[in-house]
């Protein structure tokens, strides 16, 4: 019966291939799927001279058991034929394994009288290992560690960039904000002296209104007086409209001001006036005034109503028909 045995396994043993039968049976299951080494290394991410030595069942080069049993293991999961796995389980193993069997041969080092030292593969490299085989990270390079590199490489020159012009990026920042900031406030004041403009028209417009309301007042007064004149038996004679009153510019003062006062090129009066002081001046000729206080003066062109030219150095044309100009300083 032991006979028997041992016939059966002598003939299993001669029916089971060797390693370069198998690599052709890995190379044909390779060309059914149209696949090139150069798809199948793209696929496994195993470089195609490995690929080349298992289709030839060259594993000489291979530095370690374990790596052989992952390529092989790694092709055939992806070609789809578990039986040739099994078939290079059986024959990749320990004791015919020549890299192996090479590192057997190295020298030994005594670590002391009496020790010994082990020269068997580490556990995970023997046979029958549970240990799965690594099948990825064995090429060199990858396209996304490249990337990662250069994408390291250019946030650092932009780094380096940034830091090499900050301070003349921070200088044109200031001088942005500057400009921004002298821009809003000539803005500001153009919008305030339009607003200051526009109010000394409409006071010059009242102003206006206010002496052709005393005109017309002292007109009324006039002829109501010849109206209301005792009649005699004399002839009535005829009696002539009177001549409207001249204006006159009449200034007073409630405060300290500087005035000046001119006719053309003449000079008319020039000098600082104080709190109670008023003077009332012809207005035969166009006359050009100046006031170094404006708000401490009061002005009227009709004698009843007064009003102040302005605030701080204020400079105005008065007409004889009492108009009143405001003009530049």
């Amino acid at each position: 019966m032991n006979e028997a045995n041992s016939q059966a396994g002598a003939g299993k043993k001669a029916e089971l291939r060797t390693l370069p039968e198998l690599g052709a049976a890995l190379r044909e299951a390779r060309e059914s799927r149209n696949m090139s080494l150069e798809d199948l290394a793209a696929a496994t991410c195993i470089r195609r001279n490995f690929l080349e030595d298992i289709e030839a069942g060259r594993f000489e080069k291979f530095k370690a058991l374990v790596y052989a049993r992952g390529f092989v293991r790694t092709c055939t999961e992806l070609l789809e034929v578990p039986e040739l796995w099994e078939e290079y389980r059986s024959q990749l193993t320990i004791d015919n394994f020549e890299p192996l069997a090479a590192a057997e041969k190295a020298p030994v080092y005594p670590l002391g009288a009496g020790s010994r030292v082990s020269t068997l593969p580490p556990s995970s490299m023997r046979a029958g290992s549970n240990l799965a085989a690594p099948t990825r990270g064995f090429r060199q390079s990858s396209t996304r560690r490249n990337c990662i590199i250069v994408l390291l490489l250019l946030v650092a020159a932009a780094v380096a960039a940034l830091a090499f012009n900050w301070d003349r990026i921070r200088a044109e920042i200031t001088r942005i904000q500057a400009e921004q900031a002298e821009t809003a406030v000539k803005n500001r004041e153009a919008e305030q002296a339009q607003q200051a403009e526009k109010k000394k028209a409409e006071e010059e417009a009242i102003m206006r209104e206010r002496a052709q309301r005393a005109r017309e007042a002292q007109q009324q007064q006039a002829a109501a007086a010849v109206n209301d004149a005792p009649k005699s038996d004399e002839p009535e004679k005829t009696v002539e409209p009177a001549a409207p009153a001249k204006p006159a510019l009449t200034v007073r003062a409630s405060g300290k001001c500087w005035l000046r006062v001119r006719s053309g090129r003449r000079t008319v009066l020039e000098t600082t006036v104080s709190e109670g002081w008023e003077q009332t001046f012809a207005l035969d000729e166009p006359l050009d005034v100046v006031f170094g206080f404006g708000q401490n003066v009061t002005v009227s062109t009709d004698g009843t109503n007064f009003a102040s030219p302005g605030k701080g150095r204020q400079r105005y044309e008065y007409q004889p028909d009492g108009a009143a100009k405001r003009l530049r300083k």
